[in-house]
């Protein structure tokens, strides 16, 4: 497609999320999601394993993972409200592990670990691209938004040195900037600890909503700041957070483990719901295969950006085709107003099968692009052990 003048691209990354468990109520309007009823009016209130250990042994079929399903309409009311008017995926996908593989697929398509790196003190750092290195080759303006602790782009060398370094701001300033109009073209958004739905350690029944509550919050800055026409929206979770779904991925690459030493699945992992939205989106169910690493190829896309050279996010398939520059879509209801949900169709529709994966199946995870042109090997640590993990709590 060819991009839109002025347009800007602002991507919200949140936790721990599977399509089942997060929307089952979408299944009204097409989707492939199952309700199984009985839904939750109050979330687990606790995390639940979902490293590579853990979703390894799911993928088998010894562990069960948690098979519960929220009742969004009530529990995340604004995100159901765009997930019904806007697009809503329901065959994306992202990892077989947990938050790390996912965020660094979801930046740059590739992901150097299969585990989580310490969250403080020491830690790798890697010299790799990211769709900010293509935003700096196309010259086109960026920012990061990244935790309190700089989580997750401390691990990308080009985002923690200068002049990278000058595009990354803490959380609390993404509010203000957008009011005042100041975000550039190329936005990738996270939220400090408590805020971005991440299951507690501590007891927290109120983490959902907090999440939720700040993405709606910023996305009313960037409508405050004359923003919303121009804008497009994306907000997916980073990895299955210990949760069932009822739809098997494609096995597209693989890694050897303990058990598996000829490959196991790495990519597709679990499905993960996506929603794109903004002012030039229109209402659609996307029923194709796409993972984390079609976030950064729409990006590219929409924003006129030249290829990254990493073949995972060259070849991905795009959701550009979404975005209009004829469409006008009216903005969201307020921070703190009532959503009212809209009616379902009827008759109800069926899901729509999504088309084969076009690229290849049961591959090998190739090795790693770097800037140098070094490359790194496929990562190696994703440790699975004989025995599937203890049983989730309920």
């Amino acid at each position: 497609m060819t991009a839109i003048p002025d347009h800007r691209v602002i991507v919200f990354l949140q936790e721990n999320k599977t399509t089942d468990f997060y929307f089952p109520t979408m299944a009204a309007w097409g989707a492939a999601v199952a309700n199984h009823g009985a839904l939750l009016t109050a979330p687990p209130n606790f995390d639940q394993p979902h490293d590579r250990n853990a979703w390894v042994h799911y993928s088998m079929g010894d562990y069960p993972a948690l098979a519960v399903q929220i009742d969004n309409d009530s529990v995340i009311p604004f995100y159901s409200y765009l997930a019904k008017e806007f697009v809503f995926a329901d065959h994306h996908f992202g990892s077989g592990s947990n938050s790390t593989p996912g965020h660094m697929l979801a930046i740059g398509g590739q992901m150097p670990t299969m585990k989580n790196p310490p969250f403080v003190g020491p830690h790798p750092v890697w010299d790799l691209p990211s769709v900010f290195t293509a935003a700096d080759a196309g010259q086109v303006s960026w920012a990061a938004f990244p935790d309190a602790g700089g989580y997750p782009t401390k691990f990308y060398q080009s985002l923690t040195t200068a002049p990278g370094s000058a595009n990354v701001h803490h959380p609390n300033e993404f509010i203000p900037m957008a009011k005042a109009g100041l975000l550039p073209r190329l936005v990738y958004v996270w939220s400090p600890a408590g805020h971005d739905e991440h299951p507690p350690f501590v007891s927290d029944p109120e983490y959902i909503s907090k999440g939720q509550n700040l993405v709606w919050d910023r996305v009313q800055a960037v409508i405050d700041g004359g923003g919303w026409q121009n804008t497009t929206f994306i907000l997916t979770w980073d990895d299955w957070g210990g949760y069932a779904d009822s739809v098997r991925t494609p096995v597209i690459e693989t890694l050897p483990d303990a058990l598996h030493p000829e490959g196991f699945a790495a990519i597709g992992g679990s499905r993960i719901p996506l929603l794109m939205f903004g002012g030039m989106v229109a209402q659609q169910i996307d029923p194709e295969w796409h993972s984390h690493a079609s976030i950064p190829k729409t990006a590219i896309e929409l924003l006129g950006l030249p290829d990254m050279g990493v073949p995972r996010v060259d070849t991905a398939p795009s959701l550009a085709r979404h975005v209009h520059a004829t469409v006008k879509r009216t903005p969201p209801p307020a921070p703190g107003s009532t959503v009212t949900q809209p009616t379902p169709p009827t008759p109800r529709p069926k899901p729509v099968e999504p088309k084969p994966w076009a690229g290849g199946l049961d591959q090998p995870m190739p090795a790693l692009v770097t800037r140098d042109g070094k490359g790194l090997p496929a990562p190696s640590d994703g440790v699975v052990h004989p025995k599937p993990p203890h049983p989730p709590a309920k």
